[in-house]
């Protein structure tokens, strides 16, 4: 699960654009939106976030940005 954090308005967003398991490590390639500036969003507190289920038991999960950033990462 990939939690984003309290957000003050709608328009944000978590979108998984690919995965890849490479020995023990999961790799999750997300794609992160926010509203543009001055559109118009619902005012209320959002926590955006994405939860996967995948086959296999990796031991290790990073999550990156399509530049290959890590946002977090958990595991051994």
């Amino acid at each position: 699960a990939f939690f984003w954090g309290q957000k003050p308005s709608g328009g944000y967003g978590v979108r998984v654009v690919g995965s890849v398991l490479n020995g023990p490590t999961l790799r999750v390639t997300l794609q992160l939106s926010s509203p543009a500036p001055g559109s118009l969003t619902t005012q209320a507190l959002t926590s955006p976030f994405v939860v996967l289920e995948v086959n296999g038991q990796p031991t290790r999960v990073e999550f990156v940005d399509a530049s290959g950033r890590v946002l977090a990462s958990a595991g051994q």
